[in-house]
């Protein structure tokens, strides 16, 4: 059995409680209907935060995403609210998707874990490790309306 199948949902009713503190440093939950299903999703990914936008990867083998590529706002689940974003995938360009893993799992060393990109001593994530898991992943950058 998948693992995550059981703790996602954890997560979830975690992240829309009034619990979420937990987990919203670094969780936000995304959203959304399957194109093909009809069936509303919710699924939780780690975040990097900038000023008014949010960067999460996942796995490009990963179907999930696939649901997002021609919708232009999604809503999030983040600290407990639930907020309609502006959402923009990268998946194409690889170079792309480098530099905003680079900037997620140098500020989230789990996400490091995750990606397999191993951390330099000081922090800095292998270059070789992260150039290869650039080519695996899907980058998902959520803005927030202004």
């Amino acid at each position: 059995m998948n693992l995550w199948r059981f703790i996602n949902p954890i997560v979830v009713f975690v992240a829309k409680s009034p619990l979420h503190f937990f987990v919203s440093h670094q969780i936000l939950i995304i959203s959304f209907k399957g194109v093909k299903s009809n069936k509303q999703y919710h699924v939780p990914v780690s975040y990097h935060k900038h000023s008014s936008s949010f960067t999460c990867v996942t796995l490009r083998s990963n179907v999930w995403w696939r649901n997002l590529k021609n919708l232009h706002n999604v809503d999030i689940w983040l600290k407990g609210k639930l907020t309609n974003t502006e959402i923009n995938l990268e998946y194409l360009d690889d170079a792309k998707v480098e530099a905003a893993l680079c900037d997620l799992v140098t500020n989230n060393p789990i996400d490091a874990f995750f990606a397999k990109v191993k951390l330099n001593k000081d922090g800095s994530p292998d270059p070789m490790e992260l150039q290869a898991a650039a080519k695996l992943h899907t980058v998902l950058k959520f803005s927030l309306h202004t």
